[in-house]
């Protein structure tokens, strides 16, 4: 026969209540503490978040006389120059800097298009591109540079002469964009040319020898849809 000791079952029922109460405080206090942090986390990623849904500009133009001071560096290529480009292209690429004494930066863009030489984190990312044959009176020029987290987006102004054409021939453009020293990851750009036409430009007579500082002065957005070139680049 055995007998039950009620004070031993009191004192194994309030250990047991006292153990449970424990635990639960425990509990609480790591849900307590697990939602301060999550919440300061979370609060953390706003700005990121609130940067890639809002682009930041880097760099716009204000006005007339900066056109072409987007780009960091630009040549002319005239057709009558035996070089004739049907289409826009654009590269992600290594600085021009490196390139050889001389080389023109046509030249470069073609050697950086067969080499596809991979920039690395922490040396200067550039763009490089090439726009479609255009008359000489033509002119274009990027007017903004914005970015949204690892998403650059370049914003060209194509803008062709509607007036009555001088004698003139044809030439394309090469301009290259420095996006800056960037950190590893991998990186999209849009390269947006929103179509133009105008009548006037500030020095009528100079039209083929002045691309670099004889600008549209009546430029009316163009019936074309905007066209957009795109690539991708990773920094390591």
């Amino acid at each position: 026969m055995t007998h039950e000791n009620p004070v031993d079952g009191i004192l194994l029922k309030t250990a047991a209540a006292s153990f449970s109460e424990s635990c639960a405080a425990g509990l609480t206090r790591r849900f307590s503490s697990a939602f301060r942090h999550g919440r300061t986390a979370a609060f953390a990623l706003i700005p990121a978040l609130l940067l890639a849904s809002n682009p930041q500009v880097i760099r716009q133009l204000k006005e007339r006389p900066q056109r072409g001071s987007l780009s960091d560096q630009r040549q002319i290529v005239r057709g009558d120059t035996g070089r004739w480009n049907d289409a826009a292209t654009l590269l992600p690429g290594p600085t021009p800097a490196g390139r050889p004494q001389g080389m023109p930066l046509d030249d470069w863009m073609d050697a950086t298009s067969e080499s596809r030489p991979a920039p690395t984190a922490g040396d200067e990312a550039w763009l490089l591109f090439r726009t479609r044959q255009l008359d000489d009176n033509d002119r274009v020029w990027v007017e903004k540079i914005e970015r949204s987290g690892n998403a650059f987006t370049i914003t060209m102004h194509e803008a062709v002469w509607q007036g009555s054409y001088f004698k003139t021939f044809t030439y394309y453009e090469v301009d290259a964009v420095n996006l800056g020293r960037l950190p590893p990851g991998d990186y999209t750009v849009t390269w947006v040319i929103k179509p133009f036409t105008f009548r006037q430009l500030e020095k009528p007579r100079e039209a083929q020898n002045n691309h670099q500082t004889n600008w549209p002065t009546d430029e009316q957005p163009g019936g074309r849809q905007p066209a957009e070139l795109k690539t991708a680049f990773t920094l390591k």
